[in-house]
């Protein structure tokens, strides 16, 4: 549909950086029509934020210290705080500004690459640090969690799909981003709004807390010291102790001594006794729709970058036609659990009532069958002992790693006391319980502020 819109020169020279963009200023027309509402406001950024903060580039991580925060973990909402995502400073070495680093009741955002997200630090993520590609802003004048819920939502993806420019990648400036405008509702909606949010944010921390508590659980139960275990630079293979798979990474001492240990105390089940394993599909990147450019019924596309803390991103990066979806008839269901065998191995995730989607190929669903509850198995799969089995059979394949469906039905799951297996389940049940509950105030919250700039 051809649209048509009528500015003037001097709208021109009172843009920010003097651009000649018709998209621009469809989108200001958009913003001044939502204005002319009786009960909406519209207000600059930096009128309402207390600051508007950048980080700083720092070149040299460590193996532990203080998560530094780069654009890939800003998520919608909330952080991912995926071990594999985050980097770590040493603050022993590196001395660092406390102008970078997060305070609980800020929101971040990208500032480069991917924009139109933004998340909410909590006490999981304070004290972090921000790389020069994230800025974190703090508000006393308006609702967080409404600031955060507009953050998100589609009004503000086109204002930086336009606002952005670069020589060689996208670019946002302080400038730019202090003049995006806000849509304020009544005081009413913006406290509705706000506490779902905010709501949410309780639940997600709640399900972060039992995880955690799931899997001390299950180390303790396991008692193996992994201290003990060498972690050799250089090794030798007996011809007598080959199998079938031949790659250095398979005889890895620390991998095999630790599952040797595993094994003397406790019975293991193979994944592929115990499960009905399948594959996503692959629907071809003609298909992809952005976020500001799907239709209502579209479905988010999952790949192996959209599983964050143990979840499906359900405000993924592509969307496909639901049309698509029917065709492909990949069996989700509610307690499924969704692995990553390609890219980066070892992601876990279970499907919630919230989680309507479709599997890229990168992807399994791993249904159990029986003996074992899924939630015990999700959690053991999570662990070291689930990560090592994966790690040792991967294979490069071109620059990809990948872990073919037969070799992770051979991951051996560990078969510990009746007792302590159900306390586990019961944690982690709990916690997607709670993360279920998270993801519908979040979308509620997020369709609220949608229905305001109708």
């Amino acid at each position: 549909m051809i649209q048509t819109s009528t500015f003037h020169l001097k709208d021109i020279f009172e843009s920010i950086d003097l651009r000649l963009s018709p998209r621009y200023f469809f989108i200001i027309r958009k913003i001044k029509d939502i204005e002319s509402s009786s009960y909406l406001k519209i207000k600059s950024l930096g009128d309402i934020t207390d600051y508007v903060i950048s980080g700083s580039y720092i070149s040299k991580y460590s193996s532990d210290g203080t998560p530094y925060l780069r654009v890939g973990n800003v998520k919608t909402c909330e952080l991912n705080l995926n071990k594999d995502d985050l980097v770590y400073i040493n603050e022993k070495e590196i001395k660092i500004p406390d102008k970078i680093k997060t305070k609980e009741g800020d929101i971040i955002i990208g500032r480069t690459a991917v924009l139109g997200f933004a998340s909410l630090v909590n006490n999981l993520s304070k004290d972090f640090i921000i790389s020069q590609h994230l800025t974190r802003l703090h508000t006393q004048k308006i609702p967080t969690g409404y600031l955060v819920a507009f953050l998100n939502s589609s009004l503000f993806k086109e204002q930086m799909d336009v606002a952005s420019y670069g020589i060689t990648r996208i670019e946002l400036t302080h400038q730019q981003l202090k003049e995006t405008k806000i849509v304020l509702p009544d005081g009413k909606n913006l406290a509705i709004i706000n506490e779902l949010i905010m709501n949410a944010d309780k639940k997600h921390i709640e399900a972060v807390n039992k995880l955690n508590f799931a899997m001390e659980i299950f180390g303790e139960a396991l008692a193996i010291n992994h201290q003990e275990i060498d972690e050799e630079k250089t090794y030798k293979v007996d011809s007598g102790d080959l199998t079938d798979i031949l790659t250095p990474k398979f005889y890895y001492p620390k991998y095999l001594n630790t599952l040797k240990k595993v094994k003397r105390k406790f019975k293991t089940l193979k994944l592929g006794e115990i499960a009905d394993i399948k594959r996503g599909d692959e629907v071809g990147s003609e298909n992809y729709r952005k976020y500001i450019n799907k239709k209502d019924s579209d479905v988010p596309f999952i790949r192996t970058s959209d599983l964050i803390n143990y979840e499906i991103d359900n405000y993924s990066d592509y969307y496909i036609d639901e049309d698509i979806y029917k065709e492909l008839k990949q069996d989700l269901k509610d307690g499924d659990i969704i692995y990553t065998k390609d890219g980066k191995i070892g992601l876990l995730a279970i499907l919630t009532s919230e989680d309507k989607c479709i599997l890229a190929s990168g992807l399994v669903r791993i249904r159990i069958k029986k003996e074992l509850d899924p939630y015990y198995v999700f959690l053991a799969l999570s662990t070291s002992i689930g990560y090592y089995q994966a790690m040792q059979r991967v294979v490069i394949a071109a620059t990809l790693p990948h872990l073919q469906q037969e070799r992770l039905e051979e991951i051996e799951i560990p078969i510990i006391d009746s007792r302590t297996r159900d306390k586990i389940s019961q944690l982690v049940k709990e916690a997607f319980e709670l993360k279920t509950e998270k993801k519908k105030l979040m979308r509620e919250a997020l369709e609220k502020v949608e229905e305001l700039l109708k």
